[in-house]
C-alpha cells in the first residue's frame, strides 16, 4: 500500500450551519500548491493524529478554497474538525474516489438527490453546473432532511429555488412554518416527470437509502448505468 501523501492546509471559516452541521472551509499553507478534484470525490483528513474520510463541498472551480460539510458526532474526527477556529491548520490527502464525471452529463437533464450530510457531494456538483448552466438540460434537487432546522446553507437553498427544480422532503417536524412536503426524500421521486434516457442521477445518502433510490429510479426506467455513487 502506498504512503498516504499529505497536503498541509489552513483553515479560513468553520462555522455552524445546523445543530449537528458545520462549513470547514480551507485553503493550502503554501500559496504555490495545486488541490485540483472532481466533484463528489473523497480526501482523508488528518488533524491531532487521527484521520478519516470527507467528501468535498465546494466545487473545483472555487480553488484554492476548499469546503467540508461536516457531521458534528462526539468522539469522531469530524467532531475534531469542528472545533478548529481560522488560522489553525491540518492536512488533507489527494482526492481519490471515482467523484461525479460532470462532462459526461452535458445536455442531459441532471438529478440530484440526497439527505442529511450526503448534500456535500451534490453541492460540489450542483455549483459546478451552476457556472455553465447552458451546457445541460433540466437541473433538479431533492433533499431530505429530520427537520427545517436541520437543513444547511439555508441562503444558497432560497439562490437555489430560482435556478432549478428543488423539492424539499422533511419526515420529521410539527414546525407549522414548513408548508412544503412531510415525509421522506424517497417519496418524492414517483411524483417527478423524467425523461430516462436523457437524465443522469446523483445520489448519496446511506446505503438503504441510496439502494431504496436505485430501485425507484429503476422501476422509473432510468439504466443503472445512469444512477452514479460517488463511491
Amino acid at each position: 500500500m502506498s504512503k498516504t501523501q499529505w497536503i498541509s492546509m489552513e483553515v479560513t471559516e468553520n462555522h455552524r450551519e445546523t445543530p449537528s452541521l458545520f462549513n470547514l472551509k480551507i485553503v493550502p499553507v503554501l500559496e504555490e500548491t495545486r488541490f485540483d478534484f472532481q466533484a463528489g470525490q473523497c480526501v482523508k483528513i488528518l488533524s491531532a493524529g487521527r484521520e478519516s474520510y470527507f467528501a468535498m463541498a465546494s466545487e473545483p472551480e472555487a480553488a484554492p478554497w476548499v469546503e467540508f460539510l461536516l457531521k458534528d458526532q462526539a468522539g469522531s474526527v469530524a467532531h475534531e474538525l469542528c472545533q478548529l477556529k481560522a488560522g489553525e491548520h491540518l492536512k488533507i490527502s489527494l482526492p481519490f474516489g471515482k467523484g461525479f464525471p460532470i462532462e459526461r452529463f452535458k445536455r442531459k437533464d441532471i438529478l440530484l438527490i440526497g439527505i442529511g450530510s450526503g448534500l456535500s457531494p451534490l453541492r460540489s456538483v450542483l455549483k459546478s453546473v451552476l457556472r455553465r448552466d447552458q451546457q445541460f438540460g433540466k437541473i433538479s434537487l431533492l433533499y431530505g432532511a429530520r427537520t427545517l432546522e436541520a437543513i444547511p446553507y439555508r441562503s444558497e437553498f432560497d439562490l437555489w429555488a430560482k435556478k432549478v427544480n428543488l423539492q424539499i422532503a422533511i419526515s420529521q417536524t410539527d414546525n407549522l412554518k414548513w408548508t412544503g412536503f412531510r415525509g421522506r426524500v424517497t417519496q418524492l421521486i414517483p411524483k417527478l416527470f423524467l425523461r430516462p434516457s436523457e437524465t443522469i442521477v446523483c445520489v448519496c445518502g446511506t446505503e438503504t437509502m441510496e439502494e431504496e433510490v436505485t430501485n425507484l429510479l429503476e422501476r422509473a426506467g432510468i439504466s443503472k448505468e445512469n444512477i452514479l455513487l460517488n463511491h
